[in-house]
């Protein structure tokens, strides 16, 4: 299943059913995505660093201008999209299997869930 195609599953199910295409392609990414979070939040890593390995967990490059201080949590990573000069303060958890969308020159306090 692609990106796109569990998306479009998320816009016309009411939820995830055991066995199909949608709950293998969830558990896949969220097991990458923990992965990926146990990297990013286990030791310290240069800001250019981060900004690889946070573009790696949403699956899109991510803007030189990107600034997180972790930890940060996500259980699926794939659809978030982050703009340019954008602040992510330490905490955060974002559930993000139907998307989520930052814009340019946000920045999201601690502990933002």
């Amino acid at each position: 299943m692609t990106q796109e195609e569990f998306r479009n599953y998320l816009e016309t199910e009411k939820y995830i059913r055991r066995g199909t295409a949608a709950q293998r392609h969830l558990d896949e990414k969220a097991d990458e995505a923990r992965k990926l979070t146990f990297d990013l939040n286990g030791k310290y890593h240069t800001p250019a660093e981060t900004v690889r390995l946070f573009s790696k967990l949403i699956g899109s490059e991510v803007d030189p201008t990107f600034r997180l201080f972790p930890p940060f949590y996500t259980d699926y990573g794939k659809n978030i999209r982050v703009g340019k000069n954008v602040f992510i303060n330490s905490g955060c958890c974002f559930q993000g299997q139907g998307g989520i969308s930052i814009g340019d020159g946000t920045l999201i306090g601690h502990q933002v869930v």
